[in-house]
């Protein structure tokens, strides 16, 4: 297999991935994004590259499979947004929805440790036993900071509306 040169293959593959990422998000910045993700993706596979299939249609694959995991990360986070926009009283309107949660003011209101833990389960959906592996604390604590951060959060969402 010959030594690729990731700006060869960048060069070889950009029109085919901008695309195809075109087909998931719309928004030209959002294009922009996906496409850096992509081949970041790319850049950091290209040493495992065996040359078992066209060096296109793994870009490609790399590419499909970033855009889904991409789409669904927003959706989760739009989700959680809604969740927590819907703790709030029907029928006021104040409570804006943000397209980035780092806007949202009640998770602000939670420490670091709970606004991680928040974010890995409910906007990454990853369970407890990962979050507690990821961040090298026992199950019962995750679990506790989870329930806390919860809490606050409805509590925050409630004052707003």
């Amino acid at each position: 297999m010959p030594n690729l040169v990731f700006e060869n293959v960048y060069a070889e593959c950009k029109d085919k991935v901008w695309a195809l990422v075109s087909r998931y998000v719309y928004p030209h910045s959002e294009r922009e994004d996906l496409m850096q993700e992509v081949f970041l993706a790319v850049h950091k596979a290209l040493e495992g590259f065996r040359g078992e299939a066209e060096l296109s249609t793994w870009v490609y694959k790399i590419a499909v499979n970033t855009s889904l995991n991409y789409v669904k990360k927003k959706n989760r986070y739009q989700w959680v947004l809604n969740m927590f926009t819907n703790f709030a009283s029907p029928g006021h309107e104040e409570v804006e929805m943000r397209e980035d949660l780092a806007d949202f003011k009640p998770l602000q209101q939670l420490n670091p440790q709970q606004r991680m833990i928040l974010i890995l389960a409910d906007v990454e959906d990853r369970q407890i036993g990962e979050i507690a592996e990821l961040l090298k604390m026992p199950v019962g604590t995750v679990k506790s900071n989870l329930s806390r951060a919860r809490e606050i959060i409805k509590k925050e969402v409630m004052k707003i509306g």
